[in-house]
């Protein structure tokens, strides 16, 4: 649908997303040339009369919301039959890909992304909106560190029917489901509460509680299973934040929050008293519960009695006619050669085997995590607890060699490194190419090398002028540019990615070139640095990129200071004449500063714009 304009107003740019009811785009409002984000109903999807109801509630849910950690929607329109909903977009990351690139977050982090979707469920719940389908893929973390709540799409006011569990279809991301929801009870904001709670719970721990082979046996996880309170699980997180944890997925509705407010008002009181108690779940409900559990217990002992003779009897039967003597204790142990080492280590887990990395191993055939050899071998038995032995791929152990030629030397290392080479040595030497671009490489484009091998590299440049590139891993970023400063290097660009658990702000946590390398003094400088926060001013930039015949690279920065440029954007651009590039940026000091957009690493314009805080 690029470049499509719907109700003759938006013009449709590209798709960035897209889920089971529609496709998410990204688009210009041609009457106030804002960009906004279009979720226009999938076509497959247009005379099913579930689908169209579900569509309209998230129209009429996000109309009747103004949150400033809930995506705003400006419109709902329809187009020649198809419906669609006009909201904010919005530049950032989801929670689940942070999680999936960094690892778990620090509890500051966590707490502080938890607390902004609590208010958003707190604004929600005091209109009627229940949003049912809380969880990390539907969150999103803008550059300035704001938490922005998304898709409504099975939102329900708390004056409709709400049972959200029918024959094997529930309503909810499975690993996110409330009991009551999975029952299909009706949802209240103690559901969303829940689903929060997981969610914390996976901020803090990198992993969900519960996992299983299929979306059934998660759910009966979710309504039989407690779960583990986090500090048993990383002793790091504190008993306070631990005790909120077990609170808010407590299995009945009445132990648990019974508001957002009061869940995000504890949260900000275990940053302040960590070790207090103040979270902990009443002892009566406790005792409630207990009865409850020696109830479900007592049927559960009668039933596995019953099943327990049946079997035992089916057994003597079998032994008394086929003389079979095997191990009734004994089970079957899956086959994990194939599988990635997560999905075998919970198939194993489901079975009562443990699975043990016993060895890594280059392989051609396999990439790298997918498991090799086991033993025992699939198919044998084994007892509960027994342990399989694998032998993980590592990937292939060769690599090719790439084309850098033209390349800056810092482009050049990327390329290298990114396919497990490393940067030989540089020789400088004078031409008519201008300073710093790589004239040659040794060896070729296309050369099979082991990984980590060297590519020397020759760079147009006056030699015996180059400089030895310090080691500024590790410093903050205040002593990294002092010591580049000293060193002579004038052209330094910052990027900034959000600290996982235990990584410092401000911190530089990458380089490029390599420490040691000998460079140009005019060589760019490539700082990677921790910052949750990328400031409180902003603007809205917004340009058109001519790409040629092959896909580009283009980059804005805003220079802060001379010789020191901040990345405020970065995307690969498909060809086509007047690509678009709209962003919103972000720094720490209101002003007007020097903005340069880059293609390729090579100047293609220059402006300036004005960085203001947002009312």
């Amino acid at each position: 649908m690029t470049g499509t304009i719907l109700s003759q107003r938006y013009r449709i740019l590209s798709l960035v997303g897209s889920g089971g009811m529609a496709n998410v785009y990204k688009a210009v409002d041609q009457k106030t040339n804002r960009v906004v984000a279009l979720k226009v109903l999938k076509d497959e999807h247009l005379e099913d009369a579930d689908f169209l109801r579900r569509f309209e509630r998230e129209a009429q849910a996000v109309l009747s919301l103004s949150h400033e950690n809930i995506v705003r929607s400006y419109d709902v329109g329809e187009d020649d039959g198809v419906p669609y909903i006009v909201l904010e977009y919005v530049e950032g990351s989801t929670v689940k890909e942070i999680l999936a690139r960094e690892g778990a977050l620090s509890p500051r982090v966590a707490v502080s992304v938890a607390s902004q979707v609590l208010s958003a469920l707190s604004h929600a719940h005091g209109r009627g909106i229940i949003h049912r389908d809380v969880k990390p893929q539907n969150v999103i973390i803008t550059p300035s560190g704001r938490a922005k709540l998304a898709d409504f799409g099975i939102a329900r006011d708390v004056a409709s029917t709400t049972r959200t569990f029918a024959g094997t279809n529930v309503i909810g991301s499975v690993h996110y489901l409330s009991p009551e929801q999975a029952r299909g009870d009706e949802v209240t904001a103690e559901s969303d509460i829940y689903s929060c709670g997981i969610m914390l719970y996976e901020m803090l721990l990198g992993t969900v509680p519960f996992a299983g082979e299929n979306s059934v046996a998660i759910a009966l996880k979710h309504l039989n299973e407690e779960i583990t309170p986090p500090m048993e699980v990383d002793p790091k997180i504190s008993r306070a934040l631990s005790d909120i944890i077990v609170k808010a997925t407590s299995k009945k509705p009445s132990m648990r929050y019974h508001t957002a407010g009061e869940m995000r008002e504890d949260l900000q009181r275990a940053l302040r008293e960590p070790h207090g108690r103040f979270a902990r779940v009443k002892n009566k409900d406790k005792e409630m519960l207990r009865h409850h559990r020696y109830g479900i217990l007592n049927i559960a002992l009668m039933v596995v009695v019953a099943i327990g003779l049946f079997a035992s009897l089916f057994f003597i039967i079998r032994a008394s006619r086929d003389g079979d003597d095997a191990d009734t204790d004994s089970y079957v142990i899956p086959t994990v050669v194939g599988k990635n080492v997560d999905d075998a280590t919970g198939l194993a887990k489901l079975r009562g085997f443990e699975l043990f990395v016993q060895s890594e191993q280059a392989s051609t055939q396999h990439p790298e995590g997918v498991i090799l050899n086991q033993e025992p071998l699939g198919g044998t038995r084994g007892k509960p607890g027994d342990v399989i032995n694998v032998v993980v791929s590592t990937g292939s152990d060769r690599a090719v060699v790439p084309y850098v030629l033209g390349m800056t030397l810092a482009d050049a290392t990327i390329e290298i490194e990114e396919q497990s080479l490393k940067v030989g040595g540089v020789e400088y030497v004078e031409s008519g190419q201008p300073d710093g671009l790589v004239l040659s490489q040794n060896p070729p484009e296309g050369t099979e090398l082991s990984k980590n091998d060297g590519v020397d590299l020759t760079i147009s440049g006056v030699p015996g002028q180059s400089i030895e590139m310090p080691n500024v891993t590790g410093d903050t970023v205040t002593e990294a540019l002092s010591a580049l400063n000293e060193d002579g290097f004038n052209h330094i660009w910052l990027r900034f990615e959000l600290p996982s658990a235990g990584r410092k702000e401000e911190v530089v946590f990458k380089q490029n070139p390599s420490a040691a390398m000998d460079i140009s003094p005019a060589t760019t400088v490539e700082l990677w640095v921790y910052r949750s926060m990328l400031g409180e001013y902003s603007t809205d930039i917004a340009e058109n990129v001519d790409v040629a015949d092959t896909e580009q690279t283009v980059t804005v920065t805003v220079t802060v200071r001379e010789g020191l440029e901040l990345v405020l954007y970065e995307a690969v651009l498909p060809v086509g004449a007047k690509q678009p590039v709209s962003f919103t940026g972000y720094i720490k000091s209101g002003g007007e500063y020097p903005y340069t957009v880059y293609l390729n690493g090579v100047v293609i314009h220059e402006s300036t714009a004005v960085f203001a805080r947002k009312k």
